[in-house]
């Protein structure tokens, strides 16, 4: 199988001289905290099933400046290399990387770049919020990996045709707790929840026994973070 290749280019920007009406690529730069990135080449899709975006078409999105500015755009999201793509009227596909005091808006939802600097989630990513409040925060981490099929270790007879197996693109994201300071994945085990001692114990097993609380249900994560945040 060939390799994936994502050859980057940075292109450094600059700081808003003026308003902006149209989005441009020029415009882009002015904004101070986006950088342009040409794919050189594209990955290479051909022997690989399912896509590494979120959704293969790109969606009605926004692009909010910190500084109040924004701009409408067609926008898809790159799980792989955690950028945004936009597509302009004319077709032209422009990679974007933000930082974070940029927040893009897609789909009526918020994402964000996040700085982990950490071993398990690496030195950064694009979250998107679930609910952001003072004490504890609820993120979902969207992400995509390519899994190869295992081969069978029973040999089949010998008839000159060989099936061949296709790795594919998988969703493999998660849910994250943002508490005390530290980003923290959410378990899929309420055993798991415990060992990580960021809530009361007892509190917590009464309000998972009185709410029948699933760790795989973002509604139930969002009242579950509403309640701890207020103790």
């Amino acid at each position: 199988m060939k390799k994936l290749i994502l050859l980057l280019l940075f292109i450094p920007a600059v700081s808003f001289a003026q308003n902006m009406t149209e989005l441009t690529e020029q415009n882009l730069l002015r904004g101070g905290n986006i950088f342009i990135l040409d794919k050189l080449k594209k990955y290479d899709n051909s022997e690989i099933k399912g896509i590494p975006y979120l959704n293969k078409d790109f969606q009605n999105g926004k692009i909010n400046f910190q500084n109040g500015k924004s701009y409408d755009v067609q926008l898809r999201l790159d799980l792989v290399s955690q950028n945004f793509e936009i597509k302009a009227k004319d077709g032209k596909i422009t990679t974007i990387t933000i930082n974070e005091t940029v927040n893009i808006k897609l789909d009526n939802e918020v994402y964000r770049l996040h700085n982990f600097k950490s071993n398990e989630f690496g030195d950064s990513g694009i979250l998107r919020e679930c609910v952001v409040l003072e004490n504890i925060s609820l993120y979902y981490f969207p992400r995509k990996s390519l899994e190869k099929p295992l081969e069978s270790s029973i040999k089949a007879p010998s008839s000159g045709f060989k099936k061949e197996t296709i790795a594919e693109w998988k969703d493999s994201g998660y849910y994250v707790f943002y508490i005390n300071n530290e980003y923290v994945r959410v378990p899929s085990k309420h055993k798991k929840v415990l060992e990580l001692n960021i809530f009361d114990n007892n509190e917590y097993k009464s309000y998972r026994k009185k709410y029948k609380l699933d760790l795989k249900n973002e509604q139930k994560l969002i009242e579950m973070v509403n309640h701890f945040n207020k103790i």
